[in-house]
């Protein structure tokens, strides 16, 4: 499909971001609904993220790997060349704390809560739509579990598509047992959910477990940080 794709001189990478902008933008009115906002702050932050993502881990990425090509906007706008996503998410956390600045205190936990939710849908409707990137592949595996994939000899894990489904899977939970949490708990869980995921099914990846770097670590700590701020909420003193 991504063969396709390249002779209508659209990438597959490009299209999945669309498909992500078109989730997220599908996705505000719910959001705004499930935690009492107006849509349009929580449309504006979804855009705004999704825009400092790209850029941000674009730039990361290109200074770790040839930072002359930064020089070359040909190169730098090829997103298909690489992104980094674990300073992308970090990137847009200041929109986050811009957003919350601009709203006032008393909207930090709605709109962080709104950000977390997008941060799963955007992951899970990017790891779906890996078949548009032809990147759907992860560690080898038999049938039933491992799938033949365009262009490899081999059986694979679908394991993309596994880390967005478990996403979704999450996402239900949450929403259908949503009056139960503290406000902050599901902005935790979710961010904490997705660090659980990418770190959980990093062996079953295409590249596989290559021991602890500066992305596991990170994951690692947001794990640890999320899992305990979810339970200081629900189980802590209620807020005054």
């Amino acid at each position: 499909m991504s063969s396709l794709l390249d002779a209508v001189y659209l990438r597959g990478e490009f299209v999945s971001l669309v498909v992500v902008l078109v989730v997220l933008w599908v996705a505000a009115p719910r959001v705004a609904s499930l935690i009492a906002l107006p849509r349009a702050p929580i449309g504006s932050l979804y855009s705004d993220s999704v825009i400092i993502f790209v850029v941000s881990g674009r730039v990361a990425y290109l200074l770790a790997e040839s930072p002359e090509t930064l020089l070359d906007p040909l190169v730098a706008i090829r997103v298909q060349g690489g992104i980094d996503p674990l300073w992308g998410a970090v990137a847009t956390l200041a929109v986050l704390a811009w957003a919350a600045r601009r709203q006032g205190a008393a909207a930090y936990w709605p709109l962080a809560t709104a950000w977390a939710l997008g941060l799963a849908i955007a992951v899970a409707a990017y790891d779906l739509s890996c078949p548009l990137r032809d990147a759907c592949y992860g560690a080898r595996a038999e049938p039933p579990l491992g799938f033949r994939m365009s262009g490899l000899a081999d059986t694979r894990l679908a394991t993309p598509a596994l880390e967005g489904a478990l996403l979704l899977a999450l996402l239900g939970a949450l929403v259908l047992t949503w009056r139960r949490w503290r406000a902050g708990v599901a902005a935790h869980v979710l961010v904490g959910g997705v660090a659980l995921l990418r770190l959980g099914l990093t062996p079953l990846s295409a590249t596989g477990w290559s021991g602890w770097g500066a992305e596991e670590a990170a994951l690692a700590a947001v794990v640890s940080a999320a899992g305990a701020g979810a339970a200081w909420r629900q189980l802590g003193p209620a807020p005054g």
